[in-house]
């Protein structure tokens, strides 16, 4: 069986900032906001990427969501620097539209090459000089939904192996964290995919757990044993489609108003959550400080040496920039 997939890409090019440079014909805004909290959570700690490619999947009612955040260095095999001589990183996927059957058999297979997704590297050439007044930078390439069939050989799965994820119905405060290993990955991978309900997943994340993000299940080096963890609760902008079927509830379903004593419970329950909240918003936005600090620093370190670049003619990449032996840093 094929899915017919379209190509989903989210990443910087030489003169402007991070941004959705494809996208799905039929996105609405509202996707995008639903596909953009999941697409920015996997560059968190950018500088633990390279090597270790970040793997993804997400899905809802309506969308499947498979792809991976990487260097560009690991996707294509060369470096490639933006205007201020920074080395870059991307996310590339694949994008299914969820019909009456929400699992998906055929997709890219968890393995160390990232073949199945160098060719999407493609969609960055032709906006790779846009400047911000071309009105083309505000606008993603809409993609087109193609059968794709991924040769990647099958992993028998014996349902006693099958991993117990954390679904959209289950648990959203809490995060399943499992270690990161390669044939545990694999299952994951795929039970996440035939999985008949919401769920997310990110895979081989090197350093600590990303929980400040939406994913609900996570696997990481730092940890040795499967562990449930307390997720930092992040303002959601987008609201599920159909979240609550009111046709589907029977009256002898319904309960009476709650007492005081639950109303003030649930107020409780709500400022706890807005702590949270607050306190997520500070650590991203200290991470950002901290992050701008570094770019300042590094751009103070880089200048005198890239004053003798040709910025008029840059590369997009495919072929190595001669430049000074350093170690690659975001």
């Amino acid at each position: 069986m094929s899915e017919r997939w379209a190509a989903i890409v989210y990443g910087r090019t030489y003169h402007l900032d991070f941004r959705f440079i494809t996208v799905p014909h039929n996105f609405t805004a509202e996707d995008l906001n639903w596909a953009s909290q999941y697409i920015v959570a996997t560059t968190q700690q950018a500088r633990n990427l390279s090597g270790s490619p970040r793997w993804s999947l997400f899905k809802n009612s309506n969308f499947c969501v498979v792809g991976v955040t990487t260097t560009i260095k690991d996707l294509i095999g060369d470096t490639v620097k933006d205007n201020q001589g920074r080395p870059l990183y991307i996310f590339v996927g694949y994008v299914a539209q969820i019909s009456s059957q929400p699992k998906i058999e055929n997709l890219p297979a968890y393995s160390s090459s990232l073949d199945n997704f160098k060719i999407l590297y493609q969609e960055i050439e032709p906006v790779w000089l846009i400047r911000n007044y071309d009105p083309q930078s505000r606008h993603p390439t809409a993609s087109q939904y193609h059968p794709l069939t991924f040769h990647n050989p099958e992993i028998p799965i014996d349902r006693h192996q099958v991993p117990l994820l954390n679904q959209g119905s289950k648990y959203l405060h809490k995060i399943y964290l499992w270690p990161n290993f390669s044939h545990q990955n694999s299952l994951l991978w795929q039970t996440s995919a035939r999985c008949l309900d919401s769920t997310s997943i990110c895979l081989n994340v090197r350093g600590k757990a990303l929980v400040n993000s939406p994913f609900l299940n996570l696997s990481s080096n730092q940890t040795e044993r499967f562990q449930i963890l307390d997720r930092a609760t992040i303002q959601q902008k987008y609201q599920p489609k159909n979240s609550i079927n009111t046709s589907s509830v029977n009256s002898s379903d319904l309960k009476p108003d709650p007492s005081l004593s639950q109303k003030i419970s649930n107020r409780a329950n709500d400022d706890i959550d807005l702590t949270l909240q607050q306190a997520a918003k500070m650590a991203i936005a200290s991470q950002e400080l901290i992050g701008n600090l570094s770019d300042w620093n590094q751009k103070s370190e880089t200048e005198a040496e890239d004053l003798d670049l040709i910025v008029d003619d840059p590369e997009f990449g495919f072929k190595t920039k001669k430049s000074p032996s350093k170690q690659d840093w975001f």
